[in-house]
């Protein structure tokens, strides 16, 4: 006589049987195979990896300081930009920048000023959530550069 085995408690029982005797798992119902955890734990893997990276990158790009020189002697601009792994800075001399930019209703604050060179580099040299005209004159008045004024619309408009 054949034998079959009960897929629910791996039994040996007769192959005409409808019902195990041992668990009485019924024969006509298929039961689905299981899967291998094998694809949930890659899934697991490469997910936390990539969540890991971003916030690497985000917290590596973040760490970072500021800071602006304006050095009469050289009569130049410093900004240095300090990274948790290394410093980077641009010298602006005052003979190549061609004006001093103040724009309103910028993001992420609504003002700035920058400084715009001959060769059509652009540093933003200050921002603020508050008018800062006056920063910018004075800016303009020791480099002895025009201001331009940049509205939300993009229009110039040159100041004295």
């Amino acid at each position: 006589m054949s034998t079959k085995i009960c897929p629910n408690c791996n039994a040996e029982v007769p192959g005409v049987a409808h019902l195990c005797k041992h668990c009485f798992h019924d024969f006509h119902v298929v039961v689905p195979k299981k899967k291998s955890p094998l694809f949930t734990i890659l899934f697991l893997a490469v997910g936390t990896a990539l969540v890991s990276a971003g916030v690497y990158g985000y917290i590596h790009g973040q760490n970072r300081t500021f800071k602006i020189s304006l050095d009469q002697e050289t009569e130049s601009i410093v900004f240095t930009t300090r990274f948790s792994d290394r410093t980077e800075a641009d010298r602006v001399f005052w003979k190549d920048v061609s004006m001093v930019e103040y724009v309103k209703n910028t993001s992420p604050r609504p003002f700035e000023v920058a400084i715009v060179t001959t060769k059509g580099g652009r540093f933003i040299y200050q921002q603020s959530d508050e008018p800062i005209e006056y920063q910018a004159q004075q800016l303009s008045d020791m480099i002895k550069r025009p201001i331009v004024v940049k509205d939300e619309s993009g229009t110039d408009n040159a100041a004295p």
